[in-house]
């Protein structure tokens, strides 16, 4: 039995445990901040990465916006295609972390998906290069972006697309309201 043990093994005994305690939890809080920082240094680079693929997929619509065809069958078809590639990078918006630069993407994507409306709508002035403007409105931000800089201001062609959107929904609100309105010979 540890009976014959003096007061001063005792206090060594304690001090030992509490030292070695205390260096077990400081080795336990370092492993969980090496743990968080290795992963957001993972989730930083994977939105990164998004960026960089965000830019090579918009840099391919933008090409494809600049080919416009000059009859009706050929527009159809180009316009099908800007609409497919916008819808293609989508899933790559959705890991930009950013969230401003990912709005300002999920708006330029959402242009090019009323790509027919931008380019129709005479009242407005539409014209065929609007497309191709946006993305480079777009590739602008996304450049921002990846050098951490401030976003630009909205282009000329960005806020011409948005006119344009505001227009159509009031079309379609007001087409909307006459349908549910009673009919005077009702």
């Amino acid at each position: 039995m540890m009976i014959g043990m003096d007061g001063s093994v005792w206090v060594g005994l304690a001090g030992t445990v509490i030292g070695g305690g205390l260096s077990i939890w400081a080795s336990v809080v370092a492993q969980i901040r090496q743990t968080k920082a290795a992963r957001d240094l993972r989730v930083e680079e994977k939105s990164e990465a998004a960026v960089e693929e965000a830019i090579t997929q918009l840099y391919v619509i933008k090409l494809r916006a600049r080919e416009v065809p000059q009859d009706h069958q050929g527009f159809d078809d180009w316009e099908k295609e800007l609409i497919r590639l916008a819808v293609q990078m989508e899933p790559t918006v959705l890991r930009i972390r950013d969230k401003k630069l990912r709005q300002r993407i999920e708006e330029v994507l959402g242009s090019i998906g009323l790509v027919g409306e931008l380019t129709d709508y005479q009242e407005h002035r539409g014209w065929l290069l609007l497309p191709w403007e946006i993305c480079s409105y777009g590739l602008e931000c996304l450049g921002a972006g990846i050098r951490e800089e401030p976003l630009p201001a909205p282009s000329p062609a960005m806020l011409k697309a948005r006119e344009i959107i505001a227009f159509l929904r009031e079309e379609i609100e007001r087409d909307e309201a006459e349908r549910r309105a009673p009919h005077p010979n009702a």
